[in-house]
């Protein structure tokens, strides 16, 4: 064997130990990983079919393995599926470029999702993995059809621009990961000045690596291929080191299988609630003083400590010591100031101050707190940070499309919701219709929408924006009692989940499971004769409402709980829930008292605007006969389906047969 064919031999060896451990990288986690390291996996899987195509594109190659290897016995049946690939590529060959060009561009994307992971908190990150494999392949696709219509060389040229891009990136996504990290308040040390170098030798090593791959170095030798063949080791090392970085002695289990990303994100989170929390206590408290006014919207410069013991690295260790100097900047209601108030929270929060808390309505959120017994101190017991401790270890990402995020405060009467700059401004624009009726059915308590009871933008110095919603809770207490649970929305198309039959507690169901669940348990629906009256002229009375603020999309939470017993620790929690105020309109008992039905109308805030209209046109031409069945709909139709459906399915007095 001469040298050539020893040099093509050591590189097959290194190709062969690269492409070993870049599928034990992918295989080595399961779809549980955060968003980040599904890319990392996802590149992996490229990074494997460039290294081979890449080989199997070098001129040698094919002379050297029908005479050094395919030739041997020994290794026929192995090499089988080896010499079929290689005359699959070395008939296109375009895929050789086409590879490298989307590995390059799925490293542009991690670089951007770096920046999202830092900069943006309560990330809705869910979807978006599947969305990139797509794209992974569509890309792949249209890659191999551009080339031929240019020549090789333009066509190595914007794979040279791409490299320069992902340069730039990556640059950008280390000075954004250094100022996050290094110079705000500390969340987990070691973990966050990890991760900060894992990121900067992963940009470092795949940039010099990928050098030898520009088009201005022509020569190919040995020392070239080698360096790009040993990619996956190097690169295989580093994406590992994702988990690894946070397997110390105490670190929570949840992330030694999501990773240190998944550590990161989630101190991210929990700093920006604590903040969320402090604010509004802050706020609660001003509401207690009477400093509020009569305005649309209030803007509060929260000055604050955060940190988590790095020892301990567990958010259940966070010390909340907050300074006690707040200041306050009242917005007027014009429109200069408003714009400029706008400019802040694009910009971040103004010398000295750690975030800025801006209250939207506060005199109208107030008044329906009050009308509903709330008081300020309640909210302040509620929301008092060092109270809520393992709350906010449990927040997380809602199992709904929109990704938005839940936290429950420590004793379960209230909710924090995120949501959308689309939602906000909605909620501003319907704010007066929405008080005036909200007002009027809390007289009788006739109504079955679950009430908002403030709405708020936070920002942190070098973060975005977040908005939220505070809401109540329509069963506050111990979700151990919880029978079934159930999202409707009177639809049909994609309303089914996975594996109803292994149901799980903290599992919300939907429609088609709804329909399946009631005949396979006769007698789990069975109101009273009395209670379904009053619940369907409550319901009419709501859709018109919703119909005429144009608002579609909206659900019906259906809770069924089982009725305690009383050695049950949860009892008087749980019955009082039928007797108090709050719940009078969403809390009944089944007819034979076995089952305590809590209902609401919940996520009421999207208008049918055009986003919608294209929605609902892309999905009736997707499903053909079963356009009607959908869930975006017009306004008028959504709130007709959907008090059809409660009132012949699930506002009974007999069991549905």
């Amino acid at each position: 064997m001469d040298d050539k064919n020893i040099e093509l031999l050591v590189n097959l060896i290194i190709l062969a130990i690269s492409i070993i451990i870049s599928f034990l990288i992918f295989f080595c986690y399961t779809s549980e990983q955060s968003l980040y390291f599904n890319i990392l996996k996802l590149i992996s899987l490229l990074e494997i079919a460039f290294l081979y195509s890449k080989y199997l594109s070098i001129k040698e190659t094919k002379n050297f393995i029908e005479e050094n290897i395919i030739s041997l016995d020994t290794y026929k049946s192995l090499t089988l599926l080896i010499k079929f690939n290689f005359d699959f590529i070395s008939s296109n060959k375009y895929l050789y470029q086409a590879t490298k060009g989307v590995y390059i561009i799925l490293n542009i994307i991690l670089t951007i999702e770096t920046i999202i992971l830092i900069k943006r908190p309560f990330n809705h990150s869910t979807n978006r993995i599947n969305l990139y494999k797509l794209l992974s392949v569509i890309l792949l696709i249209l890659s191999m059809i551009i080339q031929k219509f240019i020549d090789e060389d333009k066509y190595r040229l914007i794979n040279d621009i791409l490299y320069f891009i992902f340069v730039i990136s990556g640059i950008i996504s280390i000075v954004f990961t250094i100022i996050r990290f290094c110079l705000n308040k500390p969340l987990i040390q070691s973990a966050k000045n990890l991760f900060v170098v894992r990121h900067i030798i992963y940009i470092i090593i795949l940039s010099l690596i990928f050098i030898n791959e520009l088009s201005f170095f022509e020569s190919e030798n040995f020392t070239k291929r080698t360096i790009v063949f040993c990619l996956g080791i190097i690169m295989s090392l580093v994406k590992i080191s994702e988990k690894f970085f946070c397997c110390e002695k105490n670190t929570p289990k949840k992330f030694k299988k999501k990773g240190a990303s998944s550590m990161i994100s989630s101190n991210l989170n929990a700093e920006f609630m604590c903040c969320i929390l402090y604010g509004m206590t802050h706020i609660f408290k001003k509401n207690k003083d009477k400093a509020i006014l009569d305005q649309n919207e209030k803007t509060h410069l929260i000055k604050y400590l955060n940190t988590i013991d790095s020892k301990k690295n567990d958010i259940k260790s966070i010390r909340l010591d907050f300074a006690s100097e707040i200041e306050d900047e009242l917005i007027d209601d014009n429109y200069d100031e408003k714009k400029e108030r706008l400019s802040l929270n694009s910009g971040g929060v103004n010398n000295g101050e750690d975030a800025s808390i801006t209250v939207y309505f506060p005199k109208k959120f107030d008044d329906l707190r009050k009308k509903d017994g709330i008081t300020d101190d309640i909210m302040i017991k509620c929301f008092t940070p060092s109270k809520n401790k393992m709350a906010i270890d449990k927040m997380g990402e809602g199992k709904g499309k929109s990704g938005s995020f839940f936290f429950y405060s420590y004793d379960r009467k209230f909710i924090i919701k995120t949501i959308t700059n689309e939602e906000k401004e909605t909620m501003r624009k319907i704010l007066l219709d929405y008080y005036l009726y909200i007002k009027e059915r809390n007289e009788n308590n006739n109504t079955l929408i679950t009430k908002i009871y403030g709405i708020f933008t936070v920002v942190i110095k070098n973060a975005s924006s977040v908005n939220v919603i505070l809401m109540q809770n329509l069963f506050g207490c111990s979700p151990k009692n919880i029978h079934r649970m159930f999202d409707l929305k009177g639809s049909t198309v994609q309303r089914k989940t996975k594996n109803v039959q292994n149901w799980k507690k903290e599992q919300v169901l939907k429609d088609m499971d709804y329909q399946w669940i009631t005949k396979v348990e006769s007698k789990l629906i069975n109101f009273n004769k009395d209670n379904v009256k009053e619940i369907k002229k409550n319901l009419e009375n709501d859709i018109i409402f919703f119909k005429r603020l144009n608002l579609m999309d909206y659900s019906l939470l259906f809770i069924i709980v089982d009725y305690p017993e009383k050695l049950d620790p949860d009892y008087n929690q749980i019955i009082e829930l039928l007797f108090d105020p709050k719940y009078k309109g969403h809390v009944y008992q089944s007819e034979d008292k076995k089952f305590i039905y809590i209902i609401g109308i919940i996520d009421y805030l999207q208008i049918y605007n055009f986003r919608k209209r294209i929605e609902t046109f892309w999905k009736g031409v997707l499903y053909g006969k079963e356009k009607n069945m959908i869930s975006a709909v017009e306004p008028n139709y959504y709130g007709e389906r959907f008090q059809n459906f409660m009132t012949k399915n699930v506002f009974v007095s007999e069991p549905i047969s």
